[in-house]
């Protein structure tokens, strides 16, 4: 499992842990039931730190 949080959109400031067979695309994908939305690696990959540990920042793709 990856710790991830999220820049921008509806998922903004979240922190989740996602499955690490998730992560092999370049997009994460929501398709609800809470939001839709497609979220991208930070580039350069950025890290932010949070109450769970370091997580990966994604950022919303519009």
């Amino acid at each position: 499992m990856s710790l991830v949080f999220h820049w921008g959109g509806p998922r903004h400031g979240d922190v989740v842990h996602v499955p690490d067979e998730q992560l092999v695309s370049s997009v994460l994908v929501y398709d609800g039931p809470r939001w839709f939305g497609v979220y991208e690696r930070h580039q350069p990959a950025q890290v932010q730190d949070t109450a769970d540990g370091p997580a990966e920042v994604w950022v919303v793709r519009e």
